[in-house]
């Protein structure tokens, strides 16, 4: 009897350290699906950037375009490397009455630079960006 009990509890002490080493062995599963899900995440950024021709310093990034009389209220997702006056005729292609108005706007209370790109205008993501017309009358 004593013989069996101690047999028992050997088997018992192996199947517990089996049972361990099978939790360790399903976490290192985890972690290696983990890195294989990165890795093809990584690898498919690189390809999105490759296909659109995204260098290196690019990012998409969200703007928000306002007017002071609140009828502008446009969101828009562009490279941060795009100038400002390729942006702009979009904005006036949904609102045509500014076309033919004199425009400045406004990001952080400092005037964009038409002619600089989102970055240069210290533009970032979810920037909202004002814009006021000039009266000159």
């Amino acid at each position: 009897m004593k013989e069996k009990d101690k047999i028992i509890n050997e088997e018992k002490i192996i199947n517990d350290n089996l049972i361990k080493e099978i939790k360790r062995l399903q976490n290192i599963l985890n972690i290696n699906s983990k890195i294989n899900y990165v890795n093809e995440l990584e690898n498919e950024i690189k390809l999105f950037r490759t296909y659109y021709k995204y260098s290196e310093g690019e990012k998409l990034i969200l703007i928000k375009f306002i007017s002071i009389n609140q009828d502008i209220n446009f969101d828009i997702i562009v490279k941060n490397t795009e100038l400002f006056s390729t942006i702009e005729p979009i904005l006036y292609k949904k609102y045509p009455k500014y076309i033919d108005s004199e425009n400045y706007f406004l990001v952080k209370g400092r005037k964009i630079s038409r002619n600089r790109s989102l970055k240069e205008n210290k533009i970032i993501n979810n920037d909202v960006i004002t814009l006021e017309i000039n009266n000159f009358d």
